[in-house]
């Protein structure tokens, strides 16, 4: 029996944990200390900092492990490249994996490669991001270079907001520094894809919407298909082929953000990342709207049962997450739950963690949001319909200052 270590064991990790075992494979969970949900499933599990990449050699070289994965999740995609890098495993190398997260880097290889960048600098202090706002002009976005899950973002419209966001921003960059860029207004796009032996497909590709909640820029729902609608998504794909073969990835599941500028039709990437993207888009999404498993195909590459797979007969469904917030108050009331289960077009719902009593918090980054309600259908129009009807079915009461509130979709 080959072993698999998977990294991470967070509620987004259970599908890739699940899909180990049930592929046969020895499992072995690494995850940072707390009761998280994926590591009831292992079959050996060690409390380690997923980041800690010497650790993780160690225990990975103890356990004679097979292959390394994991699946949502950014932080472990430079400690999996090295680990196997050093044990002669099937990896992305270390420095491709720097590429994909750290988004300096990923700024100056999309400038080697001629796609488009918002002009940007990488600062370690106040003072030098103030000198490189004025430089660019304002508005401009911080970002720290090396964290996830929109943690640290902020657009700034003065010296003043910078002055108030850059200690929260840095705080959440492990090397202490930002990307100041210029502030690009647009529609958003979400490609995914995958890679083997260097050879990348793109499977599908998603429109964002986001919450209507000034300067959190985190979307409610995403609806992907496997085909462009019009020639900008068309554009966009080529753009996805060209930037994911030009940073040399080897083989594995991608995630790339684009945005779209207002008024020029200019494609500029957001970010991209070596690995499947949360809320259920790897593991559900990407399956339910073109056919191709993704995980698995992850997990043959990554234990070295095949080294190139050619993915054909993509399907042509339409698949899409719906994502909700709550008004900053206390859950009074939740109703509808067992109906929107019974919803045609409903094929997962995860509701949890919402009791009543349970304090809500205004959103300030993607780890406030709620969900997803995962659906599937033959276009777009019958995932409208459903989400129409599952909006109209599932509500929750919060009690606030202001009286009781609903659901913010």
């Amino acid at each position: 029996m080959k072993k698999i270590m998977v990294l991470g064991a967070a509620r987004t990790q259970v599908p890739i944990i699940k899909l180990v075992k049930k592929r046969g494979f020895e499992t072995i969970v690494v995850s940072c200390k707390g009761g998280y949900p994926g590591l009831k499933y292992a079959d050996k599990m060690y409390e380690v900092d997923i980041c800690d990449k010497k650790t993780v050699l160690e225990i990975a070289k103890r356990e004679q492990v097979d292959g390394l994965v994991t699946d949502q999740l950014d932080f472990p995609v430079p400690t999996i490249a090295y680990v196997t890098e050093k044990l002669g495993l099937p990896s992305i190398g270390y420095d491709c994996a720097l590429k994909f997260t750290n988004k300096y880097l990923m700024r100056n290889e999309c400038a080697k490669l001629g796609i488009k960048n918002p002009k940007y600098y990488k600062v370690s202090t106040l003072e030098e991001a103030r000198e490189k706002c004025l430089d660019i002009g304002l508005p401009v976005i911080i970002k720290p270079t090396d964290s996830a899950g929109s943690r640290g973002i902020s657009v700034i419209r003065n010296l003043t907001e910078l002055e108030d966001n850059f200690e929260p921003a840095i705080s959440y960059s492990k090397e202490n520094c930002l990307i100041v860029e210029k502030y690009i207004q647009g529609e958003e796009y979400v490609i995914a894809g995958f890679t083997s032996n260097y050879k990348f497909t793109n499977l599908a590709i998603g429109k964002r919407q986001l919450f209507d909640i000034p300067d959190v820029f985190v979307p409610s729902v995403t609806m992907f298909c496997s085909s462009p609608s019009n020639d900008i998504e068309d554009q966009m794909l080529k753009t996805n082929k060209t930037l994911i073969e030009g940073f040399g990835l080897k083989f594995g599941v991608t995630h790339c953000e684009y945005i779209v500028e207002e008024g020029t039709g200019d494609i500029y990437l957001v970010e991209c990342a070596a690995r499947g993207a949360a809320i259920c888009i790897s593991s559900h999404i990407v399956p339910l709207a073109t056919g191709i498993d993704v995980n698995s195909l992850l997990l043959d590459v990554a234990v070295g049962n095949v080294e190139e797979i050619e993915i054909q007969n993509i399907e042509s469904n339409v698949s899409t997450y719906l994502l909700f917030t709550l008004p900053e108050g206390f859950v009074k009331e939740i109703r509808g739950i067992d109906k929107i289960q019974s919803v045609p077009g409903v094929q997962k719902v995860y509701i949890e963690p919402i009791d009543i009593g349970m304090e809500a918090k205004p959103m300030v980054d993607k780890g406030q949001r709620l969900g997803p309600i995962i659906i599937k259908g033959k276009n777009k129009e019958q995932c409208e319909k459903t989400i129409n009807e599952i909006k109209t079915l599932f509500e929750i009461d919060v009690e606030t200052s202001e009286g009781i509130k609903g659901i913010i979709w």
